[in-house]
């Protein structure tokens, strides 16, 4: 069968659904479903689409039309250079999340292109992508990635394996800073939970119905990760290096008043795509 009908089957039972643009919808999730771009669908649809990927089209067809996440019902999600496999988890990665990791990239070239940026520690990872990005498009010479969940670290596990990245990500079990204990690195990079209960119970259903709770709350104020690795980085990430975490845009202002209040000196926020503060971005003194 010709990708043309399978991507007409598609709408038509989209359509029935009741989802609006049933068409373009239809195209979006076959191309989300295969890693290619909505007009590369478009110019190779004469051609065949294997029973396999029908199979998993019209699955993913039924469970988003259901209210599951597109990444979930395709179990791919775009990420940088990267198709990583996603599922429930670990949280989807979004765009917001693909500045935080040009920011340390930035960092990292500041110091030469072909020099060894030293190592990096990613908090949290979930789905790997952070840590992921780094072996890929870094120059780093160790990268350690860290979270939580058995379940989470399984995922990027495989994701590691899918990617194969040209450094080796080390994933350890534990949380915040206990996997590192008494080790030292140049960059500390987390995109921590940063939502309170209340507001996790506002979100989005598709959201807050598929995607893990652990992942996105933090405590009665949404400060709870953030007190934590900012009480905690001192002691793991060298003189000079950069602590750089995601953030609340609602709280941007409170996370960098609780940096300073944890003694930390040069103290930055940074906005988004979107032009919302989202990146808190610590470098840490020689004499700290």
């Amino acid at each position: 069968m010709a990708v043309s009908e399978v991507l007409r089957e598609g709408a038509r039972r989209l359509e029935a659904l009741g989802v609006a643009g049933a068409g373009d919808e239809s195209a979006r999730l076959w191309a989300r479903l295969i890693g290619q771009t909505v007009g590369e669908v478009w110019l190779r649809r004469d051609g065949d689409a294997a029973p396999e990927l029908r199979e998993r089209f019209q699955d993913a067809v039924e469970r988003w039309a259901g209210g599951e996440p597109a990444a979930y019902a395709t179990g791919r999600a775009g990420f940088r250079t990267m198709e990583l496999e996603t599922d429930r988890r670990a949280l989807i990665p979004r765009p917001e999340t693909e500045g935080l990791v040009e920011y340390v990239l930035e960092w990292g070239r500041r110091r030469g292109p072909a020099s060894d940026w030293g190592a990096a520690l990613d908090v949290g990872t979930g789905t790997g992508c952070i840590a992921l990005s780094l072996a890929v498009e870094g120059c780093f010479g160790h990268v350690v990635a860290t979270d939580v969940s058995e379940d989470a670290l399984a995922l990027a596990r495989g994701n590691a394996a899918l990617v194969a990245p040209p450094l080796p990500v080390e994933f350890r079990f534990g949380s915040l800073f206990e996997p590192a204990w008494g080790e030292v690195f140049d960059v500390i990079v987390a995109n921590p939970p940063y939502v309170t209960a209340d507001e996790f119970e506002k979100l989005d259903m598709g959201v807050r119905c598929h995607e893990p709770r652990g992942a996105l709350v933090s405590g009665e104020d949404g400060l709870e990760h953030i007190r934590g690795l900012l009480e905690g980085a001192g002691s793991h990430l060298a003189a000079h290096g950069l602590l750089a975490l995601e953030v609340d845009c609602t709280r941007a202002e409170a996370a960098a008043a609780l940096a300073r209040g944890a003694g930390w000196r040069e103290v930055r926020l940074e906005p988004d795509v979107f032009g919302r503060l989202r990146y808190l971005l610590i470098m840490k003194e020689s004499e700290q």
